[in-house]
Parts: structure tokens; C-alpha cells; sequence
């Protein structure tokens, strides 16, 4: 999917030391279950439009991107699911040296809360919540040693929502600041395979010192992991990593979340024509049900992409996903399937089309649902 196409790619738009691509998308879907209800269904049609710009320079050296996008969502026939989504942000490189990098970056995005998560408010509209962050990083390579330390810090605040009586649900309770500090040291044992050590700490802290069910929900917690690269000749490329993770909160009734955590990525290769690939996380998730510290979410996918003609793309995906709800004994199963294809017009404009399905089964009273939605996308590109 990443291969170069001269005859298709967007060459953009030339602006001194940078390249502009501007993009627009319109889309039109449908969802069997937008409330994402085991019973009592409703449908709807939802079109989607997404214009795009994104700036990146084009130096020998350092690097600079300016991104901005918007999702303005309508539906056909339940207006008060309309949302409107947006992304700002910019990120860069400055090469001190040839062994010696830093990185930063910062952004602030408005998204809306899925009516399939466990948080779900239940008010007339999707719950809003923007996301500010900023981030940094070094990074200095000492013959076939590596160090790099980065530095995150995300504030969300959450918008008040209505529910079906007129009332107001307030959501200050989510408001909060997170920040994360790692530390990874690498070794390269040979070109293109690395093994490494890493180290995090965390905090989140929320804003009020109690949630709307009375408990205070700011904790820390730390992980240590250990993982390796490796890449054969393009062909195949893994990534992997596996350790320890743990996150405390303040109100004693919460219990501690300990466990594993674990990442991975395998691509392989098959022909110059497919690939596939294959990925696993373990981490934990915040969540604001009564009782509930958090929970470990592990999820795992499975994906082919295929060039069936050299402007015909196709694509087949599985996923399972397991949310583990420390305190309250809850265990939520998602099931997804999906099947996918991109035409490349031109340089130009480029039409994709696919069907999605999920499933979840919760141990959770009324709690399962199933979906289907089907998608038809047009871009244009410069």
C-alpha cells in the first residue's frame, strides 16, 4: 500500500522549501446500528465530507509538517448524531548532528465519543471532547548504541450533553491532564535487527478530586518492556515487545491494574503483489463505570492487501479485541471483519469502496451489539 506510483501519487503543490497536498473526500455509508443497542435498531444513511491540507517540507536536512483536517458528519434521518470533527497540529525534526536528533510536535484535535463505548453518556447527542497535546523527544546513537528519551503531555476536556428529559449530563468529572515520560535504550546486533530496553512513567490527573459516582479516578503507574527489530530485506519485518505494567489510583476502592503488556507487528511480504500483516497490544484504558479502576484492552488483527491491477487495490481484514474491566468483573469480546477496494483514477482522484462488520459480547446485561456498514469514498488530491 505504501509503494511509490509515479502515474497515481499526488505530486502536490511546490511553496518554496515545502510541498502543499491539499485533499477532499466525500463519502456516503450506512450503518445497521448507530446507537450500537441490542435491541430496538435504528439505521441511517451518513455522509461524510473531509477536506484536508498537509505541509511538509522537503530539506536535505531537519523536517517540518503542518497537518489540518475535518469530518463533517450528517445523517439522513437522526440529525442529533451529526458530528463535526477536526485535527490541527505540527511535528518536526531538527538533525543536530548526524547521530544526534530532536523531535517535537503539537496539536490539538475535537472528536466525538463512539455510541459503542462503555462510557457512553446516553445523552440526545454523541458526547465532544477535545484533545490538546505536545510532545519531545532526543534521540543520540552512539556507534551501534542507541538512547531516546520522550516526553507527552494530553489534556482532555469533555462538553456537557443533554439527556432525553432536557437535562444537562455534566462530564467534568473526565476532564483531565495525562503526562508520560520514556526512556528506551537500544543495541543494533546486526543491520536492520535491534533489541532494546524501555521504561515509562505515567500520571493522570483529573480535574475534580470525584467523579460523578464519588471516586477520585487521578493514578500513576510505570511499565518496563523489552522488544526487538528486525528486518529481513524488506520481505518481512517484525516488531515486538513484551513486559510489565501497573497503574495506581488514589481512591482505595479502585484496585491497582497489574499485568502484561505487550505490542507487535509482523508484515510479510508475500509477493511484490500482497502483503500481510499482523498486530497484538495489551494496554491499559481509562474508563469512568462505577467501580471499574480501568481496563486492559488486547487486541489483535489480521490483514491482507493485494494489487490486483496497478491502480486496483484490494483488501480483507479480521480483528478480536478483549476489554478486561478491573473491579466490576466485566468482560466485553469484539468481533470485526472487513473487506475493501481502492481505484486509482488518476493522480488525481482516487474511489474506494468496502463493508464492515462487529460484534460485541459483553458479560454485561443488554450490553451486546452487532453492525454493519457498507461505504463509498471519492477523493480528489493535488
Amino acid at each position: 500500500m505504501d509503494r511509490s506510483r509515479p502515474d497515481y501519487d499526488a505530486a502536490g503543490i511546490r511553496l518554496g522549501g515545502f510541498l502543499l497536498y491539499p485533499g477532499l473526500a466525500v463519502q456516503e455509508s450506512y450503518n445497521s446500528n448507530i446507537y450500537a443497542t441490542q435491541n430496538n435498531r435504528q439505521d441511517d444513511f451518513i455522509t461524510t465530507i473531509s477536506p484536508s491540507l498537509d505541509l511538509r517540507s522537503n530539506w536535505n536536512n531537519h523536517a517540518l509538517r503542518l497537518h489540518a483536517d475535518t469530518a463533517l458528519a450528517r445523517y439522513a434521518d437522526h440529525q442529533s448524531e451529526n458530528y463535526t470533527d477536526y485535527t490541527l497540529l505540527t511535528d518536526g525534526r531538527v538533525d543536530v548532528l548526524r547521530d544526534l536528533r530532536l523531535f517535537g510536535g503539537a496539536g490539538v484535535a475535537r472528536r466525538h465519543e463512539a455510541r459503542s463505548s462503555p462510557d457512553n453518556q446516553g445523552g440526545t447527542e454523541p458526547t465532544e471532547y477535545t484533545v490538546y497535546s505536545a510532545n519531545a523527544a532526543i534521540e543520540k546513537v552512539f556507534n551501534r548504541m542507541s538512547v531516546r528519551l520522550d516526553g507527552k503531555g494530553e489534556r482532555y476536556a469533555f462538553s456537557d450533553v443533554q439527556n432525553s428529559s432536557g437535562g444537562t449530563i455534566g462530564q467534568g468529572g473526565r476532564d483531565r491532564n495525562q503526562g508520560e515520560l520514556s526512556l528506551r535504550t537500544g543495541y543494533e546486533l546486526a543491520p536492520l535487527r535491534v533489541v532494546y530496553l524501555q521504561g515509562s512513567v505515567n500520571t493522570r490527573e483529573y480535574d475534580n478530586s470525584r467523579d460523578a459516582n464519588g471516586y477520585a479516578r487521578s493514578s500513576d503507574g510505570y511499565a518496563f518492556v523489552v522488544g526487538a527489530e528486525y528486518d529481513l530485506t524488506g520481505i518481512t519485518s517484525l516488531d515486538i515487545f513484551a513486559g510489565y505494567r501497573q497503574q495506581d489510583y488514589d481512591d482505595a476502592r479502585l484496585k491497582s491494574m497489574t499485568g502484561w503488556t505487550a505490542g507487535a507487528t509482523f508484515t510479510w511480504n508475500v509477493t511484490r503483489l500482497t502483503t500481510v500483516t499482523a498486530g497484538l497490544t495489551r494496554d491499559i484504558e481509562e474508563t469512568t463505570l462505577a467501580g471499574a479502576s480501568g481496563y486492559f484492552a488486547t487486541r489483535t488483527e489480521l490483514r491482507i492487501d493485494h494489487e490486483l491491477l496497478r491502480n486496483l487495490l484490494l483488501n480483507a481484514r479480521v480483528g478480536y479485541e478483549q476489554d478486561d474491566f478491573e473491579g466490576i468483573g466485566r468482560e466485553d469480546d469484539y468481533i470485526s471483519a472487513g473487506l475493501g477496494a481502492k481505484y486509482l483514477i488518476s493522480r488525481n482522484f482516487a474511489l474506494s469502496g468496502g463493508y464492515g462488520y462487529r460484534e460485541r459480547d459483553s458479560s454485561a446485561t443488554n450490553s451486546d451489539f452487532s453492525e454493519n456498514v457498507v461505504f463509498l469514498r471519492l477523493s480528489t488530491y493535488l
